[in-house]
């Protein structure tokens, strides 16, 4: 059986204007992107990392080049079916968690699914079970701040995975936890894309817990993808 890619992306570009100046971000990026695989994207802070992850999961479009996710090719659709295809195929984990802090961690959970055809019953159901199957069973009904660092982590994660995405994007997904909770993060997405043969791709500017688990490890520069070795040094902020 041919294993096709869940990402590819072929010769990114992206420019902005800035007053009367073109800044270059992306200049030709390829990447593809296999069932099963942990992809670690590292840079400096400035060089587009942000910028890829919003190409990669179709909250901006590129100047050039063109994207599929399991084959889908986001130049072909409209707005509203690239956020189709983002809320089903897609999973988004953030380094600062974005729960709704007026919200309940079952309430943060179930906005993954609004626009889902389940009844509201079903909805909830899915919620409670994915909460439960990371021990918050007992804090449906507490707000964020009301939570620990490590357990809106895990609000955070639910949130991610409940749709089942084929690919998960995580921007700096242990820069804000200690490395008890980091490492507890990455074995639980971890776990998921093996038993789901999903993927993920990670973008950091300094250390993440599972650089050495990763699949494929490249380093964004100069607007250019580059493969990387393991062992190679960490790229920080300050370079």
């Amino acid at each position: 059986m041919e294993n096709k890619p869940i990402l590819k992306c072929t010769n990114l570009t992206k420019s902005f204007r800035i007053r009367k100046s073109i800044i270059e971000i992306l200049k030709g990026v390829d990447l593809e992107v296999y069932p099963g695989e942990l992809i670690v994207i590292k840079g400096r802070s400035g060089e587009g990392k942000s910028v890829l992850q919003w190409l990669l999961s179709g909250i901006d479009a590129p100047d050039s080049g063109e994207i599929l996710i399991d084959g889908i090719p986001y130049n072909k659709l409209s707005s509203e079916e690239i956020a189709n295809v983002r809320r089903q195929k897609i999973g988004l984990v953030f380094q600062n968690f974005n729960l709704i802090p007026s919200w309940t961690a079952l309430e943060n959970v179930e906005s993954a699914l609004l626009n889902s055809n389940l009844s509201a019953v079903e909805k909830r159901e899915k919620a409670i079970t994915i909460l439960e199957n990371m021990d918050l069973g007992h804090r449906l009904d507490n707000l964020p701040l009301e939570l620990s660092v490590g357990q809106q982590q895990r609000v955070a994660l639910a949130r991610a995975l409940i749709n089942r995405p084929s690919l998960i994007i995580a921007d700096e997904p242990t820069g804000n936890v200690d490395d008890e909770t980091g490492n507890e993060m990455l074995n639980i997405l971890l776990s998921y894309v093996r038993e789901n043969n999903s993927a993920m791709v990670v973008t950091t500017h300094g250390h993440f817990t599972g650089i050495d688990l990763a699949d494929k490890l490249y380093l964004l520069k100069d607007g250019l993808l580059v493969p990387q070795t393991k062992g190679q040094p960490e790229v920080t902020a300050a370079g």
